[in-house]
C-alpha cells in the first residue's frame, strides 16, 4: 500500500509522539523470527525513501524457514527485481509485485527466483487493470501456481520447514 510521504510524515511524527520506535531496514539487513530467518534484498543500503519513487523504496524480503522459503516483494517492479534477482532470490513462495503490474515479474527474475506458487495481491475491477496480462502469461510459462486475492480471496500459504501448501479461503457460493 503506498502512503503519500505527507501521511507518512505525519504517522512516523505521531509514533515518535506515543514512544513507538520505527526501524528502517534496507538490503543487508537480518532478522530471526521465532525460528525464521528473514533476509531484507531491497531497498538498496544507500537508498534516500525521501529521493526514491515510492516502488524503488518498497521493502523486499526473503523469509526462510528450514528448507521453505518466501520471497515478499512489497510494491518492487523491475529495476528493483533486477537487484533482487542476484541476491539468492530463490524461493517457493512469491508474493509478486506491484498487484502484478506490466512493471513487475519479468522473466528473468521468475527464472531466478523459481517459485512453484505465487499471490497476486489484487483488487476486484480495479481501475489499473491489475494483474496484467502477460504478467499471468509469464507466471504460467514458469508453471507457477498462481493465486489472486480478486478471484481466490484471501489465500493462506503454510511453509512447514520441508513443504508449502497452499489454502484457499472458502468463499462459498458465489
Amino acid at each position: 500500500m503506498w502512503i503519500p510521504l505527507l501521511e507518512l510524515q505525519s504517522l512516523l511524527s505521531e509514533a515518535r509522539k506515543l514512544g513507538i520506535v520505527v526501524v528502517e531496514h534496507k538490503a543487508g539487513d537480518n532478522l530471526e523470527l521465532g525460528g525464521a530467518a528473514v533476509r531484507i534484498l531491497a531497498p538498496p543500503p544507500d537508498a534516500d525513501a525521501k529521493s526514491l519513487r515510492p516502488n524503488e523504496a518498497s521493502l523486499v524480503m526473503k523469509i526462510s524457514y528450514g528448507s521453505t522459503s518466501a520471497l515478499l516483494e512489497g510494491d518492487a517492479e523491475r529495476k528493483t527485481e533486477r537487484l533482487v534477482a542476484q541476491e539468492q532470490a530463490q524461493a517457493d513462495l512469491l508474493k509478486v509485485g506491484h498487484h502484478g503490474s506490466a512493471t513487475s515479474t519479468w522473466p528473468e527474475f521468475l527464472l531466478a527466483v523459481q517459485p512453484r506458487f505465487a499471490v497476486i495481491s489484487v483488487g476486484t475491477r480495479n481501475v489499473y487493470g491489475h494483474p496484467r496480462e502477460d504478467v499471468l502469461e509469464r507466471s504460467a510459462d514458469s508453471k507457477v501456481s498462481t493465486y489472486r486475492t480478486d478471484i481466490n480471496g484471501a489465500v493462506t500459504f503454510y511453509l512447514d520447514g520441508k513443504n508449502v501448501t497452499s489454502q484457499p479461503a472458502d468463499l462459498g457460493q458465489w
